[in-house]
């Protein structure tokens, strides 16, 4: 069967619009408010989770998530991370970066708890935060490694975050 151009044009166009609406629909569910053992205390407790990413340790992989309790953002890995070159950090698009040292959770968790009002007011409006983590052992010295999360549906799951988990409206 053969097709006119005009319906090429109209398949493409509906093709395109469909990645449009499956690509829309997977940033929404980029970021989720759950009740979920808290990563340091392991209590129960509403909290706002990223999508988990991979990235390399210098050995192998660690999957890496975002956790946010209200009080602080915790970068959460399965992997040791290194603060001996203090240049653990984060950046929401090109807004200055924010450096930690603090460690949590058998040096597995880094700590942002500093201001989070404003770091939450960040992630509403921006569209990438990339944390930039470094794993231990330092000898032989590793990279710092870049770890890019979407910050689509961020509002809309803080939104159900801040009503206690409870689902959009």
């Amino acid at each position: 069967m053969q097709l006119s151009t005009q319906n090429r044009h109209w398949l493409l166009k509906a093709g395109l619009s469909a990645a449009l609406l499956l690509a829309q629909g997977s940033a929404l569910a980029v970021w989720t408010a759950e009740i979920a053992p808290d990563p340091v205390s392991r209590q129960q407790r509403c909290l706002l989770l990223s999508e988990p990413q991979v990235t390399p340790d210098g050995y192998d992989s660690t999957p890496v998530r975002l956790v946010i309790d209200g009080a602080s953002l915790w970068v959460v890995t399965e992997s040791e991370l290194d603060t001996s070159f203090a240049d653990l950090r984060l950046q929401v698009d090109a807004e200055p970066m924010l450096r930690s040292d603090r460690l949590a959770g058998h040096q597995m968790i880094l700590v942002f708890d500093q201001d989070i009002p404003a770091l939450i007011q960040r992630f509403r409006t921006g569209r990438q935060v990339t944390v930039y983590l470094r794993f231990w052992p330092t000898w032989p010295a590793t990279e710092l490694f870049p770890v890019r999360f979407s910050l689509g549906g961020f509002s809309r799951a803080h939104d159900s975050m801040s009503r206690g988990c409870l689902p959009a409206r």
